[in-house]
């Protein structure tokens, strides 16, 4: 034994010994043929082919698409999802939001109507509580009178 090195004789028995169980076990796994005829395939997926109830594969597929574009439909007339086409519209409709947002914002400032009307035989000139809310006019009218002490002082 002048090409092994001393000792790797029964290495070498022991590698060959798992090599055949592992042979042995692969070989286990491999499917023999069989003779049996080979199993129908299913007709094929035609639109003429019978789904369910009697129904052909359109019929169905015609309900389902009808059922879906209406539930669409329905729902973009309910939240009112329109898509703007040009800039005007966008720019429109940014205004128009605009303008709602800055009247609920005026409808905030104006106080309750018992507040508002004015009591016949009241003095007009009795000095207001500091917990009244003064209207929108009243602050309009007030500004107005600002604006036109303080052109009057530049001058």
């Amino acid at each position: 034994m002048a090409g092994q090195p001393r000792g790797a004789g029964p290495l070498w028995a022991l590698g060959g010994a798992a090599l055949g169980v592992c042979l042995t076990g692969v070989a286990g796994q491999l499917v023999e043929p069989s003779t049996a005829p080979p199993k129908p395939k299913p007709p094929p997926l035609t639109k003429e082919t019978v789904v369910f109830w009697d129904m052909r594969l359109w019929h169905v597929v015609g309900i389902f698409s009808l059922f879906v574009l209406s539930i669409i439909i329905t729902l973009c007339c309910v939240f009112n999802c329109r898509v703007p086409r040009t800039r005007k519209e966008i720019e429109a409709r940014y205004l128009q939001r605009k303008a709602a947002k800055m009247y609920t914002d005026k409808l905030e400032t104006v106080p309750p109507l018992n507040e508002l009307t004015e009591i016949p035989g009241e003095d007009k000139k009795k000095k207001k509580k500091k917990d009244s809310v003064d209207t929108v006019a009243i602050k309009v009218e007030e500004d107005e009178k600002n604006e036109a002490k303080k052109k009057k002082g530049e001058k």
